[in-house]
């Protein structure tokens, strides 16, 4: 007999943790559990895309960030769906999925995909969000982490606060892309795009929000054009510093494409001669999976996670954030070193396919079972 569980997340965009979702909606196992969306964004972009595979999904809009409002009509369909176990993602859904368990003695737990003091454009929003998250932890029945890096961080979370919770490690999985024909990939995105043919194009994949550090990547590529001139720097994402980047890539005399939003955006890969991921903070790093499937070489910052997925020297080059001239440096290597370029690619490859749905799901449904037993 499978267990209805309602999931529920901001879902105003499609990132990494809305992909996380979406992926595990998708794939279980119906016999097991059988899942519900709900979203807290008006005009959510994740209700729409999750109803396309046949996800019962709702919107239960918040006004502002620690609104609860929608709590009498999260009540009313987790009784009217007989919801045994909601599922939260992020903060805002942390608050409202916590004190439906409250009032309600439905279990709640909570996916942690990031650190919440650097989910938001301001430091001090992210020292708010993590002190409101705070209030609400007791009420919480257990934890996932998406990394180890995670899983200590709550740990150290729930110490200062005297509690015990079951915490477990389920990583992200990542879908199996297609990658076999990458050299007509490579000519219809670039085509697309008016890229070059005779660019070098280093790309990242990601929001547009200071914890992913594009500011750092545009400076580090100045600095390496002074060597390598022929370079095109490629940004796929949406947010809130769109302006701010465009402007700055305008000035920085660069090369570049800012595509915007992408909804299958891992078909650009084979475009890139190098994938670079600068982030100030991040809990896992999904798209990282996805580039080393595609083969392409990886420079990412040593930070929370993603020393958990790649490791230096052998699948990645791993750099510290916020340093653009160890970022332009390690870039220098691999497009110079090619025969170290491909054995790190492949190394990272083969890595990347032990981050699989079927294992993620898996895990999931057992940590179910766990809380609900």
């Amino acid at each position: 007999m499978s267990i209805n569980v309602l999931h529920l997340i901001g879902g105003g965009e499609i990132g990494g943790a809305e992909q996380n979702v979406l992926n595990l909606l998708k794939n279980l196992d119906r016999q097991s559990v059988n899942p519900f969306l709900g979203c807290l964004t008006k005009g959510s972009a994740l209700a729409p895309c999750a109803q396309s595979f046949g996800i019962p999904s709702e919107i239960f809009p918040m006004q502002f960030p620690f609104d609860l409002s929608p709590l009498p009509t999260i009540i009313a369909f987790c009784r009217k769906h007989k919801i045994a176990l909601i599922h939260a993602h992020g903060t805002r859904a942390n608050l409202l999925g916590r004190t439906v368990a409250r009032l309600t003695k439905i279990p709640c737990i909570s996916t942690i995909h990031s650190l919440p003091e650097y989910d938001y454009p301001s430091s001090l929003k992210g020292r708010i969000s993590l002190w409101v998250d705070n209030l609400t932890l007791h009420w919480s029945a257990g934890i996932i982490a998406v990394s180890v890096s995670l899983s200590q961080s709550a740990a150290i979370r729930l110490n200062r606060k005297g509690l015990t919770l079951p915490v477990n490690v389920i990583y992200n999985g990542s879908e199996i892309f297609s990658f076999t024909q990458p050299d007509q990939m490579l000519k219809a995105f670039r085509e697309q795009w008016s890229i070059p043919d005779h660019c070098l194009v280093i790309g990242t994949i990601g929001r547009l929000h200071p914890v992913k550090g594009q500011f750092y990547l545009i400076e580090a590529m100045k600095l390496l054009t002074a060597e390598i001139p022929d370079l095109h720097l490629l940004i796929i994402g949406e947010g809130p510093l769109h302006n701010q980047l465009t402007e700055q890539l305008k000035l920085s005399g660069l090369s570049f494409t800012l595509t915007g939003y992408l909804p299958s955006a891992w078909q650009a890969l084979p475009a890139m001669d190098l994938f670079v991921f600068p982030s100030l903070s991040e809990g896992m790093g999904l798209v990282l999976l996805e580039a080393a499937q595609a083969g392409i070489p990886i420079i990412a910052s040593k930070v929370g996670g993603i020393p958990e997925l790649l490791e230096d020297h052998k699948e990645a080059l791993l750099v510290p954030p916020a340093d653009p001239a160890a970022m332009a440096l390690a870039c220098s290597k691999v497009l110079k070193d090619r025969a170290f370029s491909a054995e790190m690619t492949a190394r990272a490859r083969q890595k990347a396919s032990l981050f699989s749905i079927e294992k993620m799901v898996q895990d999931t449904i057992t940590f179910y079972e766990k809380i609900i037993s």
